[in-house]
């Protein structure tokens, strides 16, 4: 009995295609950092929230990667702050940042979901504060 071990393009999964960049999409976001940082948020926010969906189902492997990913979200949002004496709130985010990547960290191994949903919540907050600044000053429209 033979195999035929040489997979052709044709036959590759659907999943493991080539990840293909978006340079319009890249300079938009480029050209827009608070948009950026909404993105990020957002992203933030949902890697909790599958975060809490695999401790409840105990997959825990997929926990700690959104976990992970939520730490380095936060470390990107941190990046962009612009710690000057003319911006103070880039200080006050800064701690919220912390606060929240110390509930993440401690949400690794905790038994319930204490930790995460702090994190989670602060992270919501700031994320609905930042589309309410982003819609008050026209930067997004009816739709986000």
């Amino acid at each position: 009995m033979t195999t035929n071990l040489n997979m052709t393009a044709e036959t590759k999964a659907p999943l493991i295609t080539d990840y293909q960049r978006d340079e319009q999409a890249e300079k938009h976001l480029a050209e827009n950092p608070r948009k950026t940082v909404l993105l990020l948020l957002q992203g933030v926010v949902d890697k909790g929230n599958l975060a809490k969906v695999c401790h409840q189902s105990s997959a825990l492997v997929e926990k700690g990667f959104h976990l992970g990913r939520m730490t380095t979200i936060l470390d990107a949002l941190r990046d962009r702050l612009s710690m000057t004496e003319h911006t103070p709130i880039a200080y006050d985010l800064e701690e919220l940042y912390h606060y929240a990547d110390k509930a993440i960290q401690e949400a690794v191994f905790e038994k319930d979901t204490f930790y995460l949903d702090s994190a989670i919540e602060i992270l919501t907050e700031l994320r609905d504060a930042w589309l309410e600044m982003m819609h008050q000053t026209g930067e997004l429209g009816d739709h986000a």
